[in-house]
């Protein structure tokens, strides 16, 4: 256990993980009530209904955006979604995903093979002779294989 890395500080709070799930669940709901608009109109008379069918669907829609709200809040805290206006507080509040992002990237980056370039090393420019096709150095007059100049 001793050779593990120390745990994130910036941890997500169990009262914010709460939050986004049950902004998940008010847009579960939500989407089911204004889905049933669409199986009560194609399933039978809509004007059987008791009352107005179309009124579940307009529940539906005001579930599906009051728990994105609260998905996002949850998500993001109150200072990184904006609803508090203290950039401090949001920085705090969004850590947990721009270290994620900043993990991502690096991850991305080690997939790709790019030539690395240290400090303080000058590229290497060659120059190819064109009587004997051997490389030299860019600043060469004459070529160090034939003798000839460049």
């Amino acid at each position: 256990m001793d050779n593990q890395k120390p745990r994130d500080k910036k941890k997500i709070s169990p009262e914010r993980k709460g939050l986004y799930y049950t902004g998940m669940a008010m847009m579960g709901i939500g989407i089911i009530l204004f889905m049933s608009v669409f199986f009560i109109a194609f399933t039978g008379d809509p004007f059987a209904y008791e009352g107005n069918f179309m009124q579940n669907g307009f529940y539906g829609f005001i579930l599906i955006g009051a728990g994105t709200f609260v998905m996002n809040l949850g998500a993001r805290g109150a200072a990184g979604s904006g609803l508090v206006l203290d950039p401090e507080k949001a920085r705090e509040d969004l850590t947990p995903y721009t270290k994620a992002a900043g993990g991502m990237l690096k991850d991305a980056l080690e997939e790709i093979d790019l030539p690395s370039v240290k400090s303080g090393e000058k590229e290497v420019v060659r120059v190819r002779c064109i009587h004997c096709r051997a490389l030299n150095e860019e600043d060469a007059r004459f070529c160090k294989n034939c003798g000839k100049e460049m």
